[in-house]
């Protein structure tokens, strides 16, 4: 995940990478190997919105309830104006899983078109992954 101003230090013998703006920690490594710091956000409702504050938190938790729902993600513009460091090429993930009782389909938004507009059962989850393929354009999918 990009961060712009990003320190690092030793805790108790492992590596950790913080958030120089805000001091929490974002990641590191320790003797089984690379760590990450997740931040779970909840969604109760039908529908749901991947937005680009959720994105930088790693992990939504969508109970999906009424009928079939929609995860749909933010905009282009939001998650250009979210990570201006994010360069053409690389990519950004997020957890995501429906605890609800309902079917979720994952769509797109403007400028960021879904490779696949797959369905996600209830009790599963998915990897949400974002690739950036130009200037305020990306694709998304769920692994």
């Amino acid at each position: 995940m990009p961060v712009t101003n990003m320190g690092s230090k030793w805790v108790a013998g492992y590596q950790k990478y913080t958030n120089d703006e805000d001091g929490r920690v974002i990641g590191g490594f320790n003797r089984a190997g690379p760590t990450r710091a997740l931040t779970r956000v909840d969604v109760d409702s039908q529908h749901a919105t991947l937005a680009a504050a959720t994105l930088k938190s790693g992990l939504l938790v969508h109970t999906s309830t009424t009928g079939a729902g929609n995860l749909t993600v933010d905009t282009a513009t939001n998650l250009d104006a979210a990570f201006p460091e994010w360069q053409v090429g690389e990519t950004m993930d997020c957890h995501y899983v429906n605890d609800g009782n309902q079917t979720v389909t994952l769509k797109g938004a403007t400028g960021v078109t879904a490779v696949s507009e797959q369905t996600i059962a209830t009790l599963q989850g998915r990897r949400i992954v974002f690739l950036k393929t130009a200037a305020s354009t990306y694709i998304v999918w769920g692994e």
